[in-house]
């Protein structure tokens, strides 16, 4: 896992890094690269070049938001996530679609949680199923799916931009999928908790703007994993 941490002190940089890799198992490895200012930073940035972007938000000069402004323009996908010892930034946070607001100053179980969500998210962003298209098997990253149902005896895949009919048993695909945030929003369907934008009533709407009928049975369970996932990202 490529990170790069910027941040205007450098023992915090290596109180990070070390905190970082304390997480550390023989599932992932951590490579960094450091930056003093945003300045620097934004000198060397390209695309796909990280995996993880943690940038302090007080820095001199060239701030964090202002760095990540920079940042977004030419990588939309890393994952990005702010450090600062004070909390009034925490909603700008928002217009840069940044995964984490983390406060410096708290207490250490919280902090270091907050650090393995973030590592554990971007393992996630790396899984995937095997899928029949048109004839050839293909990956497909599960975070690119919406939801999965099953429609006239065959399981549809429903991603952003395409749909892809399957064999098989919903209860293999909920299997298959654990520990990738999935869950049952009725006996038929199967939506990816990480592309909900909100909950209202008995309705899902995706990012997409797809609205799903959650059944009375379902709509606890949905709600609880929907909320707790956005806390993770925030809390």
């Amino acid at each position: 896992m490529r990170i790069a941490i910027c941040d205007d002190e450098k023992t915090y940089i290596e109180k990070l890094k070390n905190d970082i890799n304390s997480l550390q198992t023989h599932e992932n490895a951590f490579e960094f690269s450091e930056f003093e200012s945003g300045e620097s930073f934004i000198e060397q940035f390209s695309k796909d070049k990280y995996d993880l972007v943690i940038l302090d938000i007080e820095m001199k000069d060239l701030n964090g938001l202002q760095t990540a402004e920079f940042l977004r323009q030419i990588d939309k996908n890393v994952i990005l996530i702010f450090m600062t010892s004070f909390d009034k930034f925490v909603y700008q946070g928002y217009e840069v679609k940044a995964f984490r607001y983390i406060l410096k100053n708290q207490p250490k179980s919280i902090y270091l949680k907050q650090l393995s969500d973030t590592v554990q998210e971007y393992y996630r962003n790396k899984k995937y199923i095997k899928v029949i298209d048109d004839g050839i098997e293909k990956e497909l990253l599960t975070v690119d799916i919406l939801y999965i149902e099953v429609y006239s005896h065959q399981i549809v895949i429903h991603t952003l931009n395409k749909h892809y009919y399957q064999k098989g048993k919903l209860g293999d695909y909920e299997k298959m999928l654990e520990g990738c945030l999935f869950v049952r929003s009725d006996k038929s369907v199967l939506i990816n908790i990480t592309n909900i934008d909100y909950i209202k009533k008995n309705q899902v709407f995706l990012k997409n703007g797809k609205s799903l009928y959650v059944s009375r049975n379902h709509l606890e369970n949905i709600t609880k994993a929907f909320l707790k996932f956005s806390r993770s990202r925030w809390g």
